[in-house]
């Protein structure tokens, strides 16, 4: 027998095909080699002649007839026999299709928001984003890729999203439409079977739903689907993401929209090489011009958000051009009460600067002293020079909102013993002209006090002992304490202070009594629940002298970089530049973790301290109840001093004034608004936390309460609606939105909807981060090397449409899928025959005598 006649054997006998798309064949166990071929066939046939020479013999005197017959029935068995071993199977085949496919990511980034092309494009010129739209909608790109492919659109901006739409191929539909089976790699979604055509688009700029955009779930709103939105562009990521979950045999190509601006994450070539590695051809289509736009700026501005009366300040606004090098502009600062919108802003100061190297701010400051107590909301404007058209003008306003207070700051210092700390803090204190300080240093007793010299306003000898003496304090500064000295009683009135009357309290661990504190039994429970994070009792344990060896900076987090009052230096277009010339702090007490509900501002450095929780904590703060907590890990604030004097100087004030802020700021009796920061990035989450009272002035227990939220142009948002109850804190409500477009916010929360006076009212700034601005220009050249790099092509905005199909082969494929596989001789029937054929054997052996 021939090799290839074998092969065939060994494959199976098709014996019928019910269609084109499934096959019905046979499969035998056939030998696998020739020598089992020689043994199989040799056993067979050695059967074969000792059945005809058994029957020749025990057959002899009963005829011939009586011969032949038991010699079939032999060898029938033994048929039957061989076609159990060679295990006859019918299997059934199912044709199956998976389809080309190819994805499109789309960039969402703000950056689309510029216009499309030219450096001094006109009003009426298109955004990116409505390019993309149009290339999606109204060019034949999606309508030609379907033909081959199964097209998914996703976007990215700071990740990969999507897919947004699903747009089956017309292979597939003709698949669904004969009754095949998709797989893994298709859709389950046949679309539409008509002719594609070109789509079209309805007034409202949303794709009508022709056969180019019905996706998996009919029209694609394409408005929102390219919108910018991400404050920043993670190409890198977006693009290794997507190679990790579309990589595949079918996958012709992914497709990258986007003006190139990779500004976060991973460097494109990272990605790059992945794609490399899988095989995966990308394809870039820029957007954006290439050329430097002109454009004008109001990148920051820094002011204090609360001031005194009479108390001089700095208002600094940072501004910075392109394509304007050594031109003029002029810059504007207009002032308008606070919350009178109809009232335009008055111009109260103008300057003219000259525009620097492209992207280099220049600093202006207006030194201002207030003389009339209230709240004020500043503009800054800036105006590029006659006849220049810029890119955007929505950057060259930023606003901010000053309270002047016509009252002092009170404070109470207090500390288990003279440390360094406790006595720069009360000495420059005391100096403050809007600040009045009491001390009680725990050392000093009552026989003792008129020995004492402390510059202070009052020198106490304990913790104050009623409610009208705390009460008449705005902030608390308590440098490791000895809680113990403090009676129940009075450590319950401080709780209450905190939490129910808007109190400020700065907490700073030291070596002595924090521990004690940590390590403390049920009773100091209440003042635990002060501290926003979870104090370690390992300390006890440990010397922290034996590895206060040498400094560690201290490490800001997100939040911390973005707090103005750790911004050390006033006018500084780098807000943590100070920070970076601190050496840092010898030691950290050790933390357990941080509170739900806690932001982390800043971590010690020293990776000896860390632990199972993490490094230990540095600087946090919470909201407890109506008032606020601030924890300092440290008292080696006082190291700032070698830097710069006024960094200590500035960081205190700073900070005793953003915790005592709500007894500043205490609005009505029936409640506060507590937020987090008064300004935000355009598109980050915006928390807004209320703590309310009843009209018996007990925390208020109602599921929700209304919540309205204005944005720039005075129109009520549409959510959130109302601010949800906190089931962990009593009185206090929360709800988070985000601004979608830069300006002046206004919050008004009504506790009871029928009192108008009861109102609390707040107002945040939105602004456009300065990540997505630093260069507007399309990035060609990165997205020319990503694509050639990778065997894709780069093509721009204008003949993507007419390109990119060709460039996209058809990678789909056909295969078969196992669907039933069934055991021919594995039958009733077979064992019947077998038992059949040797019952009448045997029976006529018996009848004929046969030994």
């Amino acid at each position: 027998m021939s090799a290839g006649l074998i092969d065939l054997v060994r494959a199976g006998w098709v014996l019928a095909a019910a269609s084109d798309e499934a096959l019905r064949s046979v499969e035998f166990d056939w030998p696998v080699t020739p020598l089992h071929w020689v043994a199989a066939v040799g056993v067979v046939l050695a059967l074969i002649v000792l059945a005809i020479s058994i029957y020749r013999r025990d057959a002899r005197e009963s005829g011939r007839g009586w011969q032949y017959m038991l010699t079939a029935l032999r060898l029938a068995v033994i048929a039957s026999l061989v076609a159990i071993a060679i295990n006859p199977q019918e299997r059934t085949r199912q044709i199956a299709y998976r389809p080309s496919r190819v994805a499109v990511l789309i960039d969402t980034s703000l950056s689309m928001r510029f216009p499309e092309s030219g450096s001094n494009p006109s009003e009426a010129a298109k955004t990116r984003a409505e390019s993309v739209r149009d290339l999606m909608t109204r060019s034949a790109l999606v309508t030609e890729l379907r033909k081959q492919h199964n097209v998914r659109v996703y976007t990215f901006d700071s990740g990969l999203t999507g897919p947004h739409a699903v747009f089956p191929s017309q292979a597939e539909r003709i698949e669904a439409g004969a009754g095949a089976r998709t797989t893994a790699g298709g859709t389950n979604d046949a679309g539409d079977s008509e002719n594609a055509t070109a789509p079209t688009t309805q007034e409202n700029g949303t794709a009508a739903p022709s056969s180019a955009t019905k996706g998996a779930k009919g029209a694609v709103d394409w408005n929102e689907v390219v919108r910018p939105r991400g404050l920043e562009t993670r190409m890198g990521e977006a693009l290794n993401e997507a190679v990790r979950q579309l990589s595949g045999r079918t996958l012709s190509g992914i497709v990258l929209i986007s003006d190139g601006n990779s500004n976060a994450g991973i460097e494109p070539s990272t990605a790059q090489e992945m794609a490399k590695r899988a095989d995966t051809r990308l394809f870039t289509v820029g957007v954006g011009s290439t050329e430097q736009p002109v454009n004008l700026q109001v990148v920051s501005i820094q002011a204090p958000s609360d001031v005194h009366l009479n108390d001089p300040y700095d208002f600094s606004a940072f501004v910075q051009g392109f394509g304007l090098k050594g031109r003029k502009a002029t810059v504007e600062l207009l002032v308008r009460p606070e919350g009178d919108e109809k009232a335009q802003p008055k111009v109260i100061d103008t300057r003219e600067i000259t525009i620097r190297e492209d992207g280099t701010p220049v600093e202006i400051r207006f030194r201002q002293t207030p003389t009339v107590a209230g709240g004020f909301e500043y503009f800054v404007r800036a105006k590029p020079p006659a006849g220049v058209r810029e890119l955007s003008d929505e950057d060259n306003e930023r606003r901010k909102t000053v309270n002047v207070i016509d009252r002092k700051l009170h404070v109470l210092l207090i500390a288990s013993g003279p440390m360094r700390d406790y006595r720069f803090l009360h000495t420059m204190l005391n100096r403050h002209s809007s600040i009045d300080v009491d001390v009680w240093l725990q050392t000093v007793s009552a026989v003792t006090a008129a020995q004492v010299s402390q510059d202070a306003k009052k020198l106490l000898v304990d913790f104050p002992r009623t409610p009208s003496e705390l009460f008449d304090y705005d902030v608390v500064v308590a440098f490791d304490p000895d809680w113990a000295r403090i009676p129940a009683e009075g450590r319950k009135l401080l709780v209450d202070w905190v939490s129910e009357h808007s109190g400020g309290l700065i907490l700073v661990a030291g070596d002595i009594y924090t521990a004690q504190l940590a390590a403390a039994g049920n009773e100091f429970d209440p003042i635990k629940g002060l501290y926003p994070v979870f104090l370690s009792a390992a300390i006890q344990e440990v010397s922290l002298d034996a590895k206060a060896d040498q400094p560690w900076p201290v490490a800001l987090t997100d939040a911390g970089k973005q707090a103005g009052f750790l911004q050390l230096v006033e006018n500084s277009f780098d807000p943590g530049a100070a920070w970076k010339q601190f050496p840092g702090m010898y030691r950290c007490y050790p933390t357990a973790g941080a509170k739900a509900g806690t932001t982390i501002y800043a971590n010690f450095a020293d990776v000896r301290a860390q632990n199972e929780h993490g490094q230990p904590i540095l600087l946090a703060a919470e909201f407890y109840g109506s008032g606020r907590t601030f924890y300092i890990g440290s008292p080696e604030l006082w190291r700032l001093r070698a830097v710069d004097e006024e960094y200590f100087d500035r960081l205190w004030t700073k900070l005793v004034r953003e915790v005592g802020q709500g007894r500043l700021r205490r609005g009505t009796a029936r409640g506060l608004l507590l937020l987090e920061r008064n300004q935000y990035a355009l598109g980050q989450t915006i928390r807004v936390r209320a703590n309310l009272l009843d009209p018996q002035l007990q925390p208020l227990d109602v599921p929700s309460v209304e919540l309205n939220v204005f944005d720039p142009h005075g129109l009520p948002l549409a959510v959130p609606r109302t601010l949800n109850r906190d089931r962990d804190r009593p009185g206090q409500y929360w709800a988070d939105f985000r601004a979608s477009v830069p300006g002046t916010y206004r919050i008004v929360v009504r506790p009871q909807l029928e009192d108008e006076k009861q109102s609390l009212s707040a107002k945040i700034d939105v602004v456009l981060p300065n990540l997505e601005f630093d260069n507007p220009r399309q990035n060609a050249k990165l997205l020319a090397d990503l694509a050639r790099e990778t065997g894709g092509k780069y093509l721009t905005l204008e003949n993507a449409a007419a390109e990119l199909p060709a460039l996209l082969p058809d990678r789909g494929e056909r295969f078969a899928v196992d669907e039933q596989l069934r055991a021919l001789w594995d039958r009733q029937w077979v064992l019947y025959l077998l038992v059949g054929l040797l019952g009448v054997e045997w029976l006529t052996r018996k009848l004929l005598r046969m030994a």
